[in-house]
């Protein structure tokens, strides 16, 4: 083995962490009877030899080598090694799309040989891999059929082994990698997406082999992605009877039963599979939850079959189903309009659970939902009404309890008062109070002013956190008698100290209204006039509120909606929607901005487009404006739609725009994206009202 290592010139090559002279005893490491010498070994590959990604000349002059190791039989660790080549050979990457470390063209030059050396190399021994598809070593099987896909110039030959080995295959794991890579050859290469399909389509009609169930679902994963018209009717029914039997099997358990356990080194590969382990522990059957998550990905904008997966997974006994569910339930229903009801119901009833850990999972899901939470308010408010287990602390919104009070006060639900009156004597101040006041009952809400008042009377102006901002914003909703005085506390604070609540105390200012900031007069017309400041226009908005003061609040305006950077544009174009006919004095700076291709782009164009419709309420003027902003960026949606609403049958125009948007599956501003991602499902929920409305004043 290794024949011609020591003939290489490892020391005059490079990797992340200097020359490569240590390259040597990595690889042999690789080749080690030891795991955790063989795991620490292949940590230093991806670590120095290919380290974020990145290929050096000594990652290059390693390929050999590595396809060495992967064909010398009964080495155990192989298919790791299979990863590494796989990621070495880089999958399409594009060196243009790359960070690259200088701007030296000949080093950029070097660098992407470098990257294209790699590729090529790899690709030229992926046949290699052909041969090793019968092998008796699992976890190599186990990832040669990804490996060939991306690798190998034939599809015709690799699609040929693929359903060769299915069938003579026996071990779960192994099945479910060849239907994968199956689907993915079918999606990278069109040309074979049907033959693919055939062969998925059949393995849905197994019987109760081994390994069947886990097969079925693999099967309708790959048929979404690469060959959807093949998706049985039964397809729902599948999936979710595969689920339930893999709550009642551990299918893999007995291919893994002699499987040693694995090494436990300073690295990140065991760091990484000690975290992937504690959290599969969750779920009885891991394989089966992460092929259902897949299955979700795929269906895409199927939302009728995606909706149905949730409620099944939703009422699953298994805790880890239920808690995979929650998640996908949260990006789900934010990112896509579907049936929705009995779905927001399903996660209510996660309240009722007795483990804090779901409870505290669904509610803060349940807080994003609040344009369609409602199914699940009376389980929130029973939890509510129970009370905290402990007394509140001052980072309660981490609790439970506290996941549950937030998710129903923000559906502006009153019966969140008196648990909002205990948490907040003295305890976090969260971001989102001032909203969730707004949407309750103004008489219910009232019961927070004292509460509120008293952190008011006691916060110091120079305060660095976000507290005083969150404080003021609900302290106004409910129109505390302490927010005048605390707001003109904290602007008459000597301007050479820094006060960070300054700008909330403004925008608190422009809500309070005249009395208020007649008071504030003299630091109103300061700030307003003192071009430079970032509060000029916040400022403006406040002088506004006093009745007018235009000889201060015009100039202040005019200077902000000349502004190069678009923040403080967009904060000048809502004050000047905000002011409606009020601001037709401004017109010729709003048609100004209109006309220019530069300035009306993105988030200016739909904040642009509503003030020069509440400047001017010109339809002829406005539409084509608003239609710009419609397509210049998706969150301008919401806002357009609803002036649109204003003008009725007027805005006919927008009907064909308006028309594709209500049959679209997602919402307005899902963008795709994954993991974490949530969405402003109230402001589509909006969206959509508006546009029915609209609808319905054009006509048929």
């Amino acid at each position: 083995m290794f024949t011609g290592i020591d003939d290489v010139d490892w020391a005059s090559m490079g990797h992340a962490y200097g020359d490569a002279s240590d390259v040597p005893d990595l690889l042999r490491g690789l080749a080690s009877s030891d795991a955790a010498e063989r795991e620490i070994a292949l940590d230093g590959m991806h670590g120095a030899v290919h380290h974020q990604g990145d290929v050096y000349d000594s990652t290059v002059a390693c390929i050999p080598f590595l396809f060495e190791l992967v064909g010398t039989v009964g080495l155990p660790g192989r298919g790791e090694i299979v990863d590494l080549l796989r990621s070495v050979e880089g999958d399409g990457r594009d060196p243009e799309e790359m960070d690259f470390w200088s701007d030296d063209e000949d080093e950029y030059a070097a660098w992407a040989g470098m990257l294209a050396e790699a590729e090529s190399k790899v690709r030229a021994r992926s046949g290699a891999l052909l041969e090793l598809l019968d092998d008796a070593d699992e976890g190599l099987r186990r990832a040669l059929p990804g490996a060939l896909v991306q690798l190998h110039d034939e599809p015709e030959t690799v699609l040929a082994a693929l359903r060769r080995r299915l069938a003579g295959e026996r071990d779960p794991g192994v099945l479910r990698a060849l239907v994968a890579a199956l689907g993915e050859l079918g999606v990278r290469r069109a040309e074979f997406a049907e033959l693919a399909g055939e062969t998925l389509a059949g393995l849905l009609a197994r019987g109760n082999g081994p390994g069947d169930a886990g097969l079925q679902l693999s099967a309708l994963v790959q048929l979404a992605r690469c060959a959807p018209g093949r998706l049985p009717e039964r397809s729902v029914e599948i999936a979710t009877g595969v689920m339930r039997e893999a709550r009642d099997a551990q299918e893999d358990a007995s291919a893994h039963e002699n499987t040693a356990p694995a090494p436990q080194t300073p690295t990140m590969i065991s760091y990484l599979r000690r975290l992937k382990a504690s959290q599969s522990t969750t779920a009885k059957a891991p394989w089966a939850t992460e092929l259902l998550a897949d299955l979700h990905r795929a269906l895409d904008d199927r939302v009728v079959e995606r909706f149905a997966l949730l409620e099944d997974q939703l009422c699953s006994p298994d805790w880890g189903q239920r808690r995979e569910a929650i998640d996908m339930g949260g990006l789900l229903l934010t990112g896509w309009r579907g049936p929705h009801e009995e779905p927001v119901r399903l996660l209510g009833e996660q309240i009722r659970e007795a483990d804090h850990r779901i409870v505290r999972w669904a509610a803060s899901e349940l807080r994003h939902l609040y344009g369609i939470g409602r199914p699940a308010a009376h389980a929130l408010a029973e939890r509510a009404a129970a009370g905290p287990d402990f007394p509140p602390q001052a980072r309660w919104h981490e609790t439970s309890y506290g996941a549950v009070l937030g998710a129903l006060a923000a559906q502006g639900d009153a019966r969140a008062v008196p648990g909002l009156a205990e948490v907040l004597r003295f305890g976090h101040v969260p971001e989102d109070l001032g909203d969730w006041i707004d949407r309750m009952d103004q008489g219910a809400a009232a019961a927070l002013a004292p509460v509120l008042e008293g952190r008011l009377s006691a916060l110091d102006p120079v305060d660095r956190s976000w507290r005083a901002e969150h404080l003021l914003k609900a302290a106004v909703a409910v129109g505390s008698a302490e927010a005048p005085v605390t707001v003109i506390r904290i602007l008459r604070t000597p301007a050479d100290r820094l006060v960070p609540a300054r700008g909330a105390a403004l925008r608190a200012l422009a809500r309070l209204g005249p009395t208020a900031a007649r008071e504030a007069l003299p630091e109103l017309r300061s700030l307003a006039r003192n071009g430079t400041s970032q509060h000029s226009v916040e400022a403006a908005a406040a002088l506004w509120s006093v009745g007018g003061e235009e000889e201060t609040a015009l100039p202040a305006l005019r200077t902000a909606l000349a502004a190069e950077d678009w923040s403080p544009l967009c904060d000048a174009l809502r004050v000047v929607a905000g002011m409606g006919a009020g601001a037709s004095v401004l017109l010729p700076e709003l048609r100004a901005l209109a006309a220019s291709p530069e300035k009306n782009v993105g988030w200016v164009a739909g904040d642009l487009a509503v003030a020069l419709w509440e400047a001017g309420h010109g339809v002829e003027e406005s539409l084509p404006v608003l239609l710009h902003a419609w397509s210049a960026h998706s969150d301008n949606r919401p806002d357009v739609v609803r002036v649109w609403a204003g003008m009725g049958s007027a805005a006919a125009p927008a009907v064909p725009v308006l028309r594709q948007e209500l049959i679209a599956a997602r919402r307005h501003n899902n963008t795709g994206g994954t993991g974490r991602m949530r969405y402003r499902c109230a402001d589509d929920e909006l969206l959509l009202q508006h546009a029915r409305a609209v609808l319905m004043a054009c006509g048929p």
